[in-house]
């Protein structure tokens, strides 16, 4: 089944727990804290296999997870982390936030990976926690949730050249001839139901070819199938327009798709276009008609064919494959020239410091604390377990978090939270 959408949840391993334990050694009756450390959280990342060109696999099953970290160990031995989870999919999968529309990442290259939601971190045995003025620590950190995303899958295939035109106008059957795809061919509208991927190859050269159903005038409002689509041609760096001399009026079905490919994107509409006509067989090969017709109206004409005779095929793939060879090495130069990639937001890293936070009030008297670390550490805390609560009154108050929610009017009957933890009655 060939699907280019797909909303899914990702989910990045929840981080092992931390545990309490003892020394328990013989002639040492008071050893002190062995608890270790638990495993860090899974990641999951998407990864361009070039082996797959659907988005098939996300049809059924829409919540991935990593694998969780495991619980600490005693003897100061540390949890396993969790498995890394790799999600295939196609080259050219764009994946943005579901919410937001926020493009977080393209895939357009084989083999690309990219880091969408990472593991929770570990949380520390009591071991960790040892220090001269705390020599007894009876806590641990739970581990940290991975992160959680939902996201919105479209692929766009990776091709250098996008035949494009009315519906059977020839598509099918000229890629067909042309490479060694197999697309359904029937003599009837919309035969072509998904787009068709080809290897065409000209003098020892090779490059892709891609056709889509038929565009009809109103494409770009949802009208016929070709709307599904177009975005699979936005990557092409050369759109063969097919016009099929059969038809009525060739310069009107020429107007109709143009004014179609501009409505869509306009920089779609701006890629470099070939005119070819097909179906020359009907008129015994002679289509100078057509060309001198086509010309009064600023049309200029690449080649004639005839797909289904394979009239003129070898004359227009040599024309052709030069033409694909400069937008190739235009794109390896625009490619060449880009700064870093897109960068992976990754909370979990301690790079912001503790003290750095905001407090706000709600139209309801709840004030929320906003702060990657102290929003981490609130969330690895074992509130039932009166250390671990000290131990985070010890922070907020080492950070400047006590004074400040005094400072902003808060009072016992506060509610409190930090991020998504409620505090209201620890914080006092």
């Amino acid at each position: 089944m060939f699907l280019d959408e797909a909303t899914i949840t990702v989910h990045g391993g929840k981080g092992g727990n931390g545990i309490v334990a003892w020394r328990r050694e013989k002639y040492i009756p008071m050893g002190g804290p062995a608890g270790g450390d638990g495993g860090d959280g899974g990641n999951v990342y998407f990864e361009a296999d070039p082996n797959t060109d659907t988005l098939s696999a996300f049809a059924e099953v829409k919540v991935f997870r990593a694998e969780e970290g495991e619980t600490g160990k005693g003897k100061n031995m540390g949890g396993k982390n969790g498995q890394d989870l790799i999600l295939k999919v196609s080259p050219g999968t764009v994946i943005s936030d579901a919410e937001t529309g926020e493009i977080l990442a393209d895939l357009a290259e084989a083999g690309s990976r990219f880091l969408i939601a990472k593991g929770g971190r570990g949380g520390y045995g009591n071991a960790h926690f040892a220090s001269s003025v705390r020599q007894a620590p009876d806590f641990a950190e739970l581990g940290e949730p991975g992160e959680e995303k939902t996201l919105k899958l479209e692929l766009k295939l990776v091709a250098e050249v996008g035949i494009i035109g009315y519906p059977s106008t020839g598509k099918s059957t000229l890629i067909s001839v042309i490479s060694a795809a197999k697309p359904k061919i029937g003599d009837y509208p919309f035969t072509t139901l998904v787009p068709n991927l080809g290897v065409v190859t000209v003098y020892d050269r090779s490059f892709i070819v891609c056709d889509v159903p038929g565009l009809i005038e109103g494409a770009s409002e949802g009208k016929g199938l070709g709307d599904k689509f177009l975005r699979h041609i936005e990557r092409c760096g050369v759109l063969v327009h097919l016009l099929d001399l059969s038809r009525e009026d060739i310069v009107k079905d020429y107007k109709i798709i143009r004014a179609e490919l501009q409505k869509y994107s306009p920089t779609l509409a701006q890629k470099k276009e070939l005119v070819v006509l097909n179906k020359t067989d009907f008129f015994g090969n002679d289509t100078s008609i057509f060309v001198e017709e086509c010309a009064k109206n600023g049309i200029p004409v690449f080649a004639a064919i005839s797909a289904v005779t394979t009239f003129g095929i070898k004359e227009f793939l040599q024309k052709l494959l030069p033409i694909v060879l400069e937008e190739r090495s235009k794109r390896e130069a625009v490619r060449g020239k880009r700064e870093a990639p897109i960068p992976v937001l990754q909370p979990h890293l301690h790079t912001e410091r503790t003290d750095a936070f905001t407090i706000e009030e709600d139209p309801e008297g709840t004030f929320v604390v906003k702060g990657k670390r102290i929003e981490q550490i609130a969330k690895m805390t074992n509130w039932e377990n009166p250390g671990a609560v000290r131990r985070f009154r010890d922070v907020a108050e080492r950070t400047g978090l006590l004074k400040a929610l005094e400072r902003a009017g808060t009072s016992e009957e506060s509610k409190v939270f930090v991020g998504e933890t409620d505090i209201s009655d620890y914080w006092l």
